[in-house]
C-alpha cells in the first residue's frame, strides 16, 4: 500500500516540529532563555494540522495480515498523543509563565520535564513505527 502524500507530509512534519519543542526545551533548561515564537508555533501546528490529521485518519480502516498490529498500534499513538498535545499545551502556558518572571520552569520542574520528554518522544517514534508498518510491510 502507498502512503497518502497527507500522511508522508504529516510524518516529516511531525519530525521537524519535535526538534523544535526540544530546541524549546533546551534553550529554556539549560539556557534560561524560552524561545516563545517557537513554542507558540509548535503549539499552533500541533492544534491545527495534527488535530486535523487525527481526523482525517479517524474512517481510516486499514487491510492485510498486520490487522491486530495496526489497530493496537493505532491506540496507542492516537491516545498518547492527545495526551502529549494536552500536556504540551499545559507545559508551554506554564513555561511562558515562568520564563516571563525569570523562573527557570524547566529546571525547577527537572523530572516532570524530562517525564514529558520521554513521552514525547515514545510518541513520535510510535508515530514513525506505525506510518511504516501500515505503509512499508
Amino acid at each position: 500500500m502507498h502512503a497518502p502524500l497527507y500522511s508522508t507530509i504529516a510524518l516529516l512534519a511531525e519530525l521537524l516540529v519535535s526538534l523544535a519543542i526540544f530546541y524549546t526545551f533546551f534553550q529554556g533548561y539549560r539556557r534560561n532563555k524560552l524561545p516563545e515564537k517557537v513554542a507558540i508555533g509548535a503549539l499552533v501546528y500541533e492544534i491545527l494540522f495534527d488535530i486535523s490529521y487525527m481526523i482525517y485518519r479517524l474512517p481510516v480502516r486499514e487491510s492485510g495480515t498486520n490487522k491486530s498490529l495496526l489497530t493496537g498500534l493505532g491506540i496507542f499513538h492516537g491516545t498518547l498523543s492527545v495526551l502529549m498535545l494536552l500536556s504540551l499545551i499545559v507545559f508551554f502556558i506554564l513555561a511562558i509563565r515562568n520564563y516571563r518572571r525569570n523562573v527557570n520552569y524547566f529546571l525547577v520542574h527537572k523530572r516532570a520535564t524530562f517525564v514529558f520528554l520521554f513521552f514525547w518522544s515514545l510518541s513520535v517514534v510510535s508515530g514513525v513505527v506505525l506510518y511504516f508498518v501500515e505503509y512499508c510491510f
